[in-house]
């Protein structure tokens, strides 16, 4: 990876006859390791939606 290389990490879980979750973060990478630039609740409540 190089300095200002920016990514988009994607990990999804999908259930087969349930359906899915896919949860997106955008991250660059400095010169002290990587800044996340997506910002939200990471607790898992915040990410159930109903």
């Amino acid at each position: 990876m190089k300095l200002e290389w920016f990514f988009s990490v994607e990990p999804g879980l999908f259930v087969e006859g349930l359906g899915g979750f896919r949860h997106s973060d955008t991250i660059v990478v400095t010169k002290d390791g990587m800044e996340p630039l997506t910002y939200y609740p990471r607790d898992l409540e915040s990410l159930i939606i109903t």
